[in-house]
């Protein structure tokens, strides 16, 4: 008999990592295990009940450590479940004594974040640089009938998107903040 799957739509974004772990964990303690992630949507296989840590870490796939990375993690005891985006998604079980941290204080969890900047701040640049709303001013002006209602759309969609970017940098550089203001562990 094949497992059963189930897929869930769920937003969570980049600076609630902590908030989607403790859902996974939830998730595999009613016996979801996670399989797969696309934006957005996850991919669980029914198993057993089992409790379960996770933990999501950011990492380019394209570092010249990258293995090195991969094996570090492995050696610890993490099993890589899947990779999204450069979120990698891994999981231990939370039967052993001592559950390894991927972090070992607050300043390298803020490095994470860091990683995570120096990939939104430039797709930010180049967004505004290629589809900024004052440099196409045009699509907010563009005449009546359905074009004129087409580039006014898309203009506001443009507008949606890049307030969301500044909106997420924000969100990213205050937890990276709180993290290097709370106390050494």
């Amino acid at each position: 008999m094949e497992s059963e799957t189930r897929k869930v739509f769920k937003i969570i974004f980049a600076w609630q990592d902590d908030r989607e772990e403790k859902w996974l964990e939830q998730q595999a303690a009613a016996g979801w295990h996670l399989q797969e992630v696309a934006p957005f949507v996850y991919t669980f296989r029914r198993g057993e009940l089992a409790r379960v840590i996770y933990r999501l870490d950011y990492k380019l796939t394209i570092d010249k450590d990258y293995q090195e990375y991969r094996e570090i993690f492995q050696s610890c005891g993490w099993e890589l479940v899947t990779t999204m985006a450069n979120w990698h998604y891994y999981r231990v079980s939370a039967d052993n004594e001592a559950v390894p941290e991927i972090y070992s204080n607050n300043h390298s969890r803020a490095q994470k974040y860091r990683r995570l900047l120096t990939v939104i701040i430039p797709e930010f640049v180049i967004f505004f640089v290629v589809l900024s709303p004052t440099k196409n001013r045009s699509l907010f002006t563009a005449g009546s009938g359905w074009l004129g209602t087409v580039y006014g759309i898309a203009g506001i969609l443009q507008t949606i998107i890049l307030l969301f970017f500044v909106y997420a940098i924000v969100k990213i550089v205050l937890k990276i903040r709180k993290l290097e203001s709370e106390p050494r562990e």
